[in-house]
């Protein structure tokens, strides 16, 4: 019988103790170092928050695409989104963190600042609380209706779930470019309330994007290793490579875009978030982070051929994660004041969430079959040659 998950029950085993002791470690930093645990918490709960709902958004961009190429391995990005589901829980948790994590939580802040008071009509724990809901919960509604609607097509063969499909993949993009927007701002900008910048929504959203794809690109990978994908071919990695190339592109222009506009105005409420973060101890970070988000995935896929190669792709769609929590530590740890120091907490939350997103992702891939065998765009994507 073909395998129908990821992970052998040991590994299962091995990830779910993990998890057990991550959150054992973030409880003791709760009691330690409770800043940096709250920040920890939201640090990697967005990195893989962000790409679980990035994921939903690349098949609905297919479904409204028309494009079959993707058919054969969409079981993955469906099954990335389950971990939308612990990821909303920890959202939610990060409420009894929020004095630690956000300054504008603070009554006596608003009190003695004026920027603060003038921006409390958005930034306040109610609205927090119920944008962050409103996100969460259209995008797990959205996620769930499209992944059901899939599966009952293996059973009854239907087409209409296709162009049912379709339709709920153009309202959900519209809803998410929306309430991503609001995620973002409440969620990781607001870390830094003085700080203001209009292109930090696309720049947050170019980042998860290109790790989604780069996640899809290393679960396909790695579950075609196990026995599953046989159909995979040399197209659909060319594709894949495609998407990663293109994107990393994309997230170095919003990076250079942002940056360009906030050191050449000059404006002292957004260059103060750039001064901080181009100090003396994060400069080294600062360059790691564009070597590993844009110049290593350059080099590495430039070269059509690289693109059809499993294990250059896989090495950029690595290359690419590692440098997204980079770059997502950049963002988030400055807000605390301190330097580019590394903290004993961050291996142990980052580990624990992945084990949590490794199991929801399985568990929701073995719910059903490995391939949407009666889609009826299987059979261009079975014979897909590229274009």
């Amino acid at each position: 019988m073909k395998r129908r998950s990821l992970l052998e029950p040991g590994e299962r085993s091995a990830l779910a103790a993990a998890a057990a002791v991550s959150a054992a470690v973030f409880l003791l930093g709760l009691k330690l170092s409770p800043a940096r645990a709250w920040t920890d918490l939201l640090l990697f709960n967005v990195y893989f928050l962000g790409p679980s709902a990035a994921a939903l958004a690349f098949i609905a961009i297919q479904y409204v695409a028309g494009a079959g190429w993707p058919t054969l391995f969409r079981r993955v990005p469906e099954a990335m989104t389950a971990y939308l589901v612990p990821g909303a829980a920890l959202i939610a948790a990060l409420l009894a963190g929020s004095h630690q994590l956000y300054h504008w939580a603070h009554a006596e802040a608003i009190e003695h600042d004026a920027v603060l008071r003038a921006k409390a009509g958005w930034l306040n724990l109610n609205g927090w609380t119920v944008r962050s809901a409103l996100a969460l919960g259209l995008w797990w509604a959205f996620g769930r209706a499209i992944v059901l609607n899939s599966r009952r097509q293996d059973v009854s063969g239907d087409a209409a779930l296709t162009l049912r499909n379709r339709g709920l993949s153009a309202a959900f993009l519209v809803a998410y470019g929306i309430t991503f927007t609001f995620a973002s701002i409440d969620w990781v900008m607001s870390l830094e309330p003085h700080w203001y910048s209009t292109m930090f929504p696309w720049y947050l959203f170019g980042g998860c994007f290109v790790q989604a794809i780069a996640g899809i690109t290393l679960l396909t990978l790695a579950l075609r290793r196990r026995g599953l994908f046989e159909e995979l071919n040399a197209h659909h990695l060319h594709d894949l490579g495609k998407y990663l190339f293109a994107f990393s592109v994309f997230w170095a222009y919003l990076w250079f875009s942002q940056f360009l506009l906030i050191w050449y105005s000059n404006i002292p409420e957004e260059s103060a978030y750039y001064a901080a973060r181009l100090s003396r101890s994060w400069m080294t970070l600062q360059a790691a982070n564009l070597v590993l988000n844009f110049v290593a995935p350059f080099v590495l896929l430039l070269r059509a051929s690289a693109k059809k190669r499993p294990g250059l792709l896989a090495a950029a769609a690595l290359v690419i994660c590692a440098g997204r929590a980079l770059d997502l530590y950049i963002m988030t740890v400055p807000a605390l004041g301190t330097g580019a120091r590394p903290h004993w907490l961050e291996p142990a939350v980052g580990l624990g969430l992945g084990a949590l997103f490794l199991l929801a992702f399985d568990r929701a891939f073995g719910a059903a079959g490995p391939v949407p065998v009666k889609d009826p765009y299987l059979v261009e994507s079975l014979h897909h040659h590229g274009g």
